[in-house]
């Protein structure tokens, strides 16, 4: 007997409580083996992402570390009938299975829309105060998460996040600085203080705790400590591989290495923290992180 798998589409921009909380009804429910999380790359009735794509699947696959049937997967697919084509189920919430059901997405042509509504699998819809759900499985999920939203979460509400998305990050500011080509050399204070924005900008963003680890002398207006919800730190002497030190020695001080993730693209340091057990990834992949941030 093959797999039974299941299908939510979404944004996921960012990962809520409830959003796990309707993915575990789901699999309850239906007795699934396999929950895709599938992220459309122009997603129908949304003005834009605010987090990137590489960043919303990254924070899936963290979640899915404690979840082993959970998956992201990204289509170039809009419509939840296309989507869901050789699923054995698809999930939502009552406002996208009232969307589904709106003639207007399909340009008031109801024939096409109820030749889409045939062609989905079992649906299984999560209750929101409404919002009818005629026509779909109820799925039984708690109703504390009926008013949780990622617009809320986007607001500052970060105890709405999902936690297993919420990381904790140390950043080799010089190496991502150096990553950037973007004339740094001629103003390495600035190029700093750029970097450090941008990551205040993402940690109020995404609730993610971040330190930001520099080499040389603090600066008199930048000392170390924690400046904007980002916490920054220096070197603790001159010369070589200093703040790499200072990186393993944070890495080494902490009680769960293993949800430390560090983001450098130096290999040696990537494999002395990676020893300890940090997890790491390259300067480039958090610039990319930051381009809506960077100037």
């Amino acid at each position: 007997m093959g797999q039974r798998t299941g299908v939510f589409p979404g944004s996921f921009d960012p990962l809520t409580v409830a959003h796990l909380a309707i993915a575990d009804a789901a699999v309850a429910a239906a007795a699934l083996d396999r929950l895709d999380l599938v992220l459309s790359r122009a997603a129908l009735g949304k003005d834009g992402a605010h987090a990137s794509l590489d960043a919303r699947v990254a924070a899936i696959e963290r979640a899915a570390r404690s979840r082993p049937w959970l998956a992201a997967r990204v289509t170039d697919e809009q419509l939840i009938a296309n989507i869901a084509r050789g699923y054995d189920a698809v999930v939502m919430g009552a406002d996208k299975w009232a969307q589904v059901r709106d003639p207007s997405w399909y340009d008031d042509d109801v024939r096409r829309r109820d030749a889409a509504l045939a062609a989905l699998p079992r649906v299984l819809v999560a209750p929101r105060p409404g919002y009818d759900t005629d026509g779909a499985e109820l799925l039984e999920v708690g109703a504390e998460h009926a008013h949780v939203s990622s617009t809320r979460v986007r607001a500052g509400e970060h105890h709405l996040r999902a936690p297993e998305t919420r990381r904790r990050v140390i950043v080799d500011g010089n190496n991502v600085i150096g990553s950037r080509p973007d004339g740094w050399w001629r103003d390495r204070p600035g190029a700093q203080r750029r970097l450090l924005g941008a990551l205040q900008q993402l940690s109020a963003r995404s609730g993610d705790r971040i330190a930001l680890v520099l080499d040389g002398r603090p600066a008199p207006d930048l000392p170390e400590g924690v400046h904007g919800g980002v916490l920054v730190a220096y070197a603790r002497r001159a010369g070589r591989d200093a703040a790499d030190d200072r990186i393993v020695e944070e890495v080494t001080r902490d009680r769960d290495p293993q949800s430390l993730l560090v983001v450098t693209s130096d290999r040696a340091l990537a494999a002395r923290v990676e020893a300890l057990g940090a997890i790491v990834e390259s300067a480039g992949s958090l610039i990319r992180e930051l381009e809506s941030e960077l100037p």
